[in-house]
């Protein structure tokens, strides 16, 4: 199947774990939500994430500097405990997702998460930090469905040993996504020159996960370097406790990204040098050509600055292109011309 349309950006929103609320009714109260949110902002896809804690961290990973510095400081495997979504709740969003019209996605972390996404999700994700998972890229390449991969805080040599794994085990439609991992991320760390180096060195399409609290700077540029896909997490209020509200963007927020990236969709046009359309009222009033600067009678022999000059027309017919005055300067006038009409090469004798 093909899923990246090289003239229509994919939109992801990523939901991750802003659906834990604390209860299941409220959990799931949350993540419909969160797919209404992204339906009414006009994104095509979006994402939650799958995992168990066991299966991520070791059992005495301890607690993160990162997520200490913003104030959370339970161990780490407490933290993905809290936050891990139930299966049964998989197959209930990706329902309520294609009542919705929009697409559900959901990152798996290891192959019995991969198992119980990959019914109900038409494109598959590989995380950042999931890169070197040789079963997950495996499980994706079998599946023949588009897969995306983000690549924060990986090397050329991490990237291409990825894309070559999943090539060599039957993938095929593939994006790799630009990321920086740092939550937020600067926008001087986003470095969004990779995005066509990601094209063309591995021949894929590109794409950048967005980590800047900016709505629309990032993700805009992203497009107009030529990204076809762009992932950015959201939330309903920033406030809300949890490790990836602070820097998500907002409901109105996600709206104006999706706009912007529409229009510069829209501004980027088909890449092909011509008159546009909107240009011809004033085309036809500006351009030069030459025209005449007082009445010229049949017979009369044409000079430059004399009877004639390369002037823009107006409101009277546009006359030649200046490149054709060899076949105008010095010849006779074969007609009446009056004064400000154009001057084409067949109105003159040799």
């Amino acid at each position: 199947m093909t899923m990246f349309d090289p003239d229509r950006t994919f939109i992801i929103a990523e939901a991750g774990s802003n659906w834990r609320m604390g209860t299941a009714a409220r959990d799931l109260a949350m993540a419909k939500t969160l797919i209404d949110i992204a339906r009414e902002g006009g994104a095509d896809a979006v994402k939650f994430q799958t995992y168990r804690a066991e299966t991520v961290y070791v059992a005495n990973a301890g607690s993160s500097d990162y997520l200490s510095s913003s104030g959370i400081e339970d161990d780490i495997q407490d933290i993905f405990s809290d936050l891990a979504m139930p299966y049964e709740m998989i197959g209930e969003l990706a329902a309520y997702c294609k009542g919705q019209g929009i697409a559900f996605m959901s990152s798996p972390f290891s192959p019995a998460d991969f198992a119980a996404v990959d019914p109900f999700v038409q494109v598959h994700k590989i995380a950042s930090y999931e890169i070197s998972h040789i079963r997950l890229i495996e499980l994706a390449a079998r599946t023949g469905k588009p897969l995306v991969i983000s690549t924060g805080a990986s090397t050329e040599d991490d990237i291409a040993w990825a894309v070559g794994h999943f090539r060599a085990h039957g993938g095929g439609e593939l994006a790799l996504l630009q990321c920086t991992s740092r939550y937020p991320a600067p926008l001087d760390s986003l470095n969004l020159r990779v995005i066509p180096w990601l094209r063309d060195r591995f021949g894929v399409v590109a794409g950048l996960s967005d980590h800047s609290r900016e709505p629309a700077i990032a993700p805009a540029a992203a497009v107009a370097l030529g990204a076809r896909v762009i992932e950015k997490h959201y939330t309903v209020d920033n406030r809300l406790p949890g490790p990836d509200h602070a820097f998500a963007l907002l409901p109105g927020e996600l709206k104006e990204m999706v706009d912007h990236i529409r229009a510069v969709e829209r501004a980027l046009g088909d890449g092909v040098k011509a008159v546009h359309a909107v240009e011809d009222e004033l085309a036809a009033y500006a351009r030069r050509g030459v025209q005449a600067i007082r009445d010229i009678a049949p017979g009369e022999r044409l000079r430059e600055d004399e009877n004639f000059a390369i002037l823009r027309p107006g409101k009277q017919i546009l006359g030649s292109h200046p490149r054709h005055l060899d076949r105008i300067e010095g010849h006779t006038a074969r007609r009446a011309i009056a004064q400000g009409e154009g001057i084409a090469p067949d109105d003159c004798e040799p």
